[in-house]
């Protein structure tokens, strides 16, 4: 269920008449997560103009998929467990924080029974969807799974964030193949050669950042500059045949990340 709302009196109207559903309020127009809350009766927001929707919450894992489309076909390329600050916070916040392809029972990150079928049936949906809604290019398709199965939550008509790491995986210039499938041509995809891991930093504090010497670590800021807490910092980016080796990896990476932004925490006034 899907209402759009125009200030915070409708919204708890609307969540009193379904006192067993959950809902989510998330701006009409928004990128990476931002500003979508799941609602709180002592939750006090001023639209301010602004455009909101009121949306039926659905739980379970964040899947998406990466589809290149001509005019007159569609093909799904890539599918991926989609991570939020909730994957590793549990704190209900929906906030953009990376991806790890290709999606197999173990990148999926939960105990789902045969992830193979799920896979599957997201590379059929996403390719119908995109036939259906005329798409050209590199799009991507986003998902929910849960025990009910699979729920589109949207389409993105635009390049995803998974572009470096369907690349590295999969070894081809993803520019190359959005470019031939606007012309009419959808390239043929190899098989994936790893595993890849893209996983966003934000920020523990406010830091004056400096050089961190590692090297899987990208998007950086200039050396000096100040980050505040909770904004993006950089990107951490790698890659593996193995998975557990290539989690353990990027999860290190990050643990560093964080204590080196403390290191160089500036006092709080």
């Amino acid at each position: 269920m899907t209402f759009r709302v125009i200030d915070i009196d409708e919204v708890f109207e609307i969540n009193d008449s379904y006192p067993d559903t959950e809902f989510i309020l998330k701006p009409v127009k928004g990128s990476g997560g931002y500003d979508i809350n799941l609602l709180d009766n002592s939750m006090d927001i001023e639209f301010n103009g602004n455009e909101f929707i009121l949306q039926e919450y659905v739980n379970g894992i964040s899947l998406s998929s990466s589809v290149l489309a001509s005019k007159n076909d569609s093909k799904t390329i890539m599918t991926s467990r989609l991570l939020t600050m909730n994957d590793f916070e549990k704190n209900n916040s929906f906030i953009y924080v990376g991806n790890i392809l290709p999606l197999t029972g173990k990148s999926i990150l939960s105990d789902v029974g045969n992830a193979d079928e799920i896979r599957s049936e997201m590379e059929e949906t996403s390719q119908n969807l995109s036939r259906e809604f005329r798409l050209l290019g590199s799009n991507g398709v986003d998902y929910i799974f849960n025990e009910n199965g699979l729920y589109v939550i949207e389409i993105n008509p635009r390049i995803q964030g998974t572009f470096e790491c369907v690349e590295i995986s999969l070894g081809i210039n993803m520019l190359d193949a959005h470019i031939k499938a606007c012309l009419g041509e959808i390239m043929e995809m190899p098989k994936a050669k790893c595993y890849a891991y893209k996983k966003i930093i934000y920020s523990p504090t406010r830091m004056r950042y400096e050089n961190l010497g590692l090297n899987n670590i990208f998007d950086l800021p200039h050396k000096g500059s100040i980050t505040e807490k909770s904004q993006p910092l950089l990107t951490i980016i790698d890659n593996d045949t193995d998975f557990e080796k290539l989690y353990e990896k990027v999860e290190l990476t990050s643990k560093k990340v964080n204590q080196l932004a403390k290191k160089y925490q500036l006092d709080v006034k």
